[in-house]
């Protein structure tokens, strides 16, 4: 659900926080923006995003995060992450845009992050830093936005 949101991640998963249990436990799962086929369609000049959707803006995904970015938004709003992975879970369909071997290397180096989709799970006992985190957010007042 949140590749589908259009404007505030961090107040919804605050919301989950404030009626989860103390120690409740969120399990997520989201298209990983990092996924290998994306990685080769850049490669190749092919845009990643989605196409528009006749169901409007809900119709399709607004924002796909990667693992690093999930770390960063959950730990920010306080979730403390137990586990997160990333795994396909249908046919690889990147070699059809982007001929990887030349990249092996680099790729094998990377290999846990470039799955379809993240998995993770994280518990509701951090704390909350209160704004929005500046790497995610623009275009809001000064007061609302932590650049730290």
């Amino acid at each position: 659900m949140i590749e589908h949101l259009l404007m505030d991640p961090a107040k919804v998963l605050r919301e989950i926080k404030r009626i989860l249990k103390p120690n409740g436990q969120l399990i997520l799962t989201t298209p990983n923006v990092s996924r290998l086929e994306n990685v080769a369609r850049m490669l190749s000049g092919t845009n990643i995003y989605d196409p528009y959707s006749g169901y409007g803006p809900y119709g399709q995904h607004n924002r796909e995060y990667n693992k690093h970015e999930l770390n960063l938004l959950l730990n920010y709003v306080g979730f403390n992450l137990q586990v997160m992975f990333s795994a396909d879970v249908h046919d690889n369909n990147a070699a059809q845009f982007f001929d990887l071997t030349i990249l092996q290397d680099e790729l094998n180096y990377r290999q846990y992050d470039l799955g379809q989709y993240i998995f993770l799970s994280a518990t509701n006992e951090g704390v909350d830093r209160g704004k929005k985190p500046a790497w995610l957010y623009r275009s809001y007042l000064s007061d609302e936005v932590d650049d730290a």
